[in-house]
């Protein structure tokens, strides 16, 4: 190389050099800033459960749809430390609705269970119980995503299988790791989230792992995909059960759509993309995420519980929810699922939103007597809908599209276009992104030395404008 070279080389790895080290600055501030706001955000999906008396225990088993012992039993896994909303509750209204099986939340002791989300649940029978009513075991068990230690919930599952072998375990989404754990998907087909096939595929074991499908079923087990193909698995449980001739009934009565007869749905597998960055942006910039209230009713629906509490939280951290009810006592479901309220509506504090589930309620305008002064009831479901489509719609109107299309993408859910027609709403969490990159303009001003302040100051007070979002 030519003495005159040099010095463009060495301006070059310089220049180089400058780049790289400033980028990890800047990803270094990124981490240190957000990373505190997204463990308090995934803390808030799982609180802890609010307390019940014995009485009210008591009542929750009283209030499950009666057992009928020439049935076959369907046992939904409870975890102690809290278990997926949708997981649990969508499946269950599918099974309800069938009217040929017994459905049961189940959990190790008769203590109230948090599901994901915000929504305190009473189990309607402990394991033992369960054990007794069928002489050894339920005919199905359903393992939900669950939270915590759930080892002692395993355990029970293959004792189940140990005394029945025939036994059909069905998980929903992320619920598979822990059947697969387990040794219970040795040898065999399983799908699970989209985002947990990435990891186990890495380390499958001896599970061979499926994509592109909304449930697989292998012998005695049934495995779903992400979220909400627990209804199409659910679904084909029924089927297996003699039900087959309930099906187009229930899909017309929750307004789903794709269930194949005997066969899993073909769904896309997506993998994560630049347009998923809502994901990262809610978790780690959403410092300014509201207190919505939730109004518990009498008779809603499970699959409308579910909808207004997993989607504004988990994987989207765009609120945290109390659930309320316009007394602060116990309400039952409308197939029998006693859910606990954190307390009545004055009682929650300033509550930025009251979320209003159920289409019954939406009709007879429940709310309208809990309402405190500057308070307004948002009700999210009417009875031509899926009860998942609306909430999506207010995603995006309350926040913006392209937050709306993940929280669609982490249910595993296709969706068009969510608010279409709304010429009012934003099209992506511009305010998070702002913030984000006022840290990498100030984290890079500071390598270089330069008067990046003003700058930063701009991006930032552009974040908090009014309806900057």
């Amino acid at each position: 190389m030519s003495s005159a070279g040099r010095p463009r080389l060495r301006k070059g790895l310089s220049i180089a050099a400058w780049t790289a080290i400033s980028l990890l600055a800047a990803a270094g501030v990124l981490v240190a800033v957000g990373l505190p706001s997204a463990k308090n955000a995934v803390a808030q999906v799982y609180p802890h459960p609010v307390g019940a008396e014995p009485a009210e225990l008591t009542v929750a088993a009283q209030r499950a749809p009666d057992f009928d012992p020439a049935r076959s039993t369907v046992a939904i896994l409870l975890a102690a430390e809290g278990t997926n909303i949708a997981d649990t509750l969508a499946p269950y209204e599918v099974f309800a609705r069938s009217g040929v099986v017994n459905v049961l939340l189940v959990a190790e002791r008769a203590e109230p269970v948090m599901l994901g989300g915000g929504l305190t649940v009473l189990p309607q029978r402990t394991l033992a119980q369960i054990d007794e009513m069928t002489g050894g075991g339920p005919d199905v068990i359903v393992v939900s995503q669950m939270h915590g230690d759930r080892s002692g919930e395993m355990r029970w599952v293959r004792d189940s299988l140990t005394h029945d072998p025939g036994t059909v375990v069905m998980s929903v989404c992320v619920g598979a790791a822990d059947v697969a754990d387990a040794g219970i998907l040795d040898g065999r087909r399983a799908t699970t989230h989209w985002l947990k096939l990435v990891g186990l595929r890495r380390d499958p074991g001896d599970t061979e792992w499926v994509d592109s499908v909304r449930f697989v079923e292998d012998g005695p087990t049934i495995s779903s995909a992400g979220v909400l193909s627990g209804i199409d698995a659910a679904m084909r449980v029924v089927e297996r059960l003699g039900g087959s001739a309930e099906l187009p009934r229930i899909a017309d009565e929750i307004r789903w759509r794709g269930y194949g007869s005997g066969a899993g749905v073909e769904t896309e597998t997506p993998g994560l993309r630049p347009a998923d960055l809502p994901f990262a942006l809610g978790a780690a910039f959403r410092w300014d995420r509201p207190h919505n209230g939730v109004l518990l009713t009498p008779g809603v629906g499970e699959i409308e519980l579910a909808s207004a509490f997993r989607p504004y939280t988990e994987l989207s951290w765009l609120a945290t929810l109390t659930a309320v009810s316009h007394d602060g006592k116990p309400v039952t479901s409308r197939h029998g699922v006693t859910v606990i309220p954190a307390s009545d509506v004055p009682g929650a504090g300033g509550l930025d939103r009251l979320l209003v589930p159920g289409a019954e309620a939406a009709r007879t305008r429940a709310a309208a007597p809990a309402l405190p002064g500057g308070l307004e009831a948002t009700y999210l479901h009417s009875p031509d809908r899926f009860a998942f489509d609306p909430v999506i719609d207010d995603i995006a109107v309350t926040y913006d599209r392209a937050t709306a299309k993940w929280v669609a993408k982490s249910l595993q859910y296709p969706v068009g276009v969510p608010a279409a027609g709304r010429d009012d709403v934003a099209a992506w969490p511009w305010a998070q992104t702002a913030m984000a990159a006022t840290l990498v303009v100030a984290a890079i001003g500071s390598r270089s030395g330069s008067a990046s302040t003003p700058l930063a100051a701009v991006v930032m007070s552009s974040a908090w404008r009014p309806g900057f979002r």
